[in-house]
């Protein structure tokens, strides 16, 4: 057995941090001692759920990265020491109880269906990697979208989050020069780093930049946001299917060739101590981008 740290939501919105024996995988299982996990809106939004009656303590983390230490018998995907991300499929279900993956936690143990080895000779920001198991698999499949279709420039992503951030640097990646950010103000800066030429206010008018689609990248805590330009085509980010091997693959491609960098879609990075603190700052829409849960795993 390993000895683990887990972040345990309890009743009423409170994160526990709880030691706890995690046990040997057996059958499909992988056991993966992390790197790092999210903190992603779908998870914070469980916190308004948990005091409803019959709730039961569940770890969070909808995705995450880290090392296999340990493998099942009926394994064939992964090995022993493969770099890996771990993500349930998008609108699986996945932030509520019963949910086949829990990253919130120094290690993990999950169904190889929900991990995949990435390469590790292409990112100096092993943390950062946390953000492709749904993140940047989003945001690669919107730029392929945009790319294919061949869609006349300036493109408008919306969004404060990760998605958002992710999405404007997989854009540049794939090819788009010309990208407007719309979102807070404080998010700006980050945005312009991540790639975007323009930056505007959430609900100003884009006839002047001469954009005629736009991306919506605004995660669930935003839902509540400005409303979005009416003359632009919108294509809702959290409506797409996710051909995960290409996108990986797209990743990774990217990646090797310096054109994206996971890490500029990350706005703080916390340790497993500070998930109440991290959990609160995304609620209160202070942090531009993804926040990080970086974890280390006791010996």
């Amino acid at each position: 057995m390993t000895l683990g740290r887990m972040a345990v939501l309890q009743p009423f919105g409170f994160l526990a941090i709880e030691e706890t024996e995690i046990p040997a995988p057996t059958g499909s299982q992988v056991a993966v001692e992390m790197f790092a996990a999210t903190v992603a809106p779908a998870d914070v939004g469980l916190l308004a759920r948990s005091d409803e009656p019959g709730w039961q303590p569940l770890v969070p983390g909808l995705e995450g990265a880290g090392v296999v230490t340990a493998i099942g018998e009926a394994v064939t995907r992964v090995a022993v020491g493969d770099q890996v991300v771990i993500a349930a499929d998008s609108g699986d279900g996945a932030a509520e109880a019963g949910r086949p993956v829990s990253t919130w936690t120094t290690n993990a143990l999950v169904d190889e269906e929900y991990v995949e080895a990435f390469p590790r000779d292409i990112v100096t920001d092993r943390d950062s990697l946390a953000l492709l198991g749904v993140t940047a698999l989003v945001a690669a499949t919107l730029a392929a979208q945009i790319s294919e279709a061949g869609t006349a420039e300036p493109v408008a992503v919306a969004g404060d989050g990760g998605l958002a951030l992710a999405t404007i640097a997989a854009l540049r990646a794939a090819g788009t020069t010309h990208i407007v950010a719309v979102a807070p103000d404080h998010v700006h800066t980050a945005a312009t780093a991540a790639g975007a030429t323009l930056c505007l206010a959430a609900g100003a008018s884009l006839g002047a930049t001469g954009a005629r689609c736009g991306l919506d990248c605004r995660e669930e805590i935003a839902e509540d946001a400005d409303a979005l330009d009416p003359a632009l085509a919108w294509t809702e980010a959290r409506a797409q299917p996710i051909d995960r091997d290409r996108a990986i693959a797209a990743l990774a491609e990217w990646m090797a060739a310096g054109r994206f960098n996971p890490s500029v879609a990350i706005g703080k990075r916390y340790t497993i101590e500070q998930i109440n603190e991290a959990v609160m700052d995304m609620e209160g829409g202070r942090i531009a981008g993804a926040g990080l849960v970086v974890m280390e795993p006791l010996k």
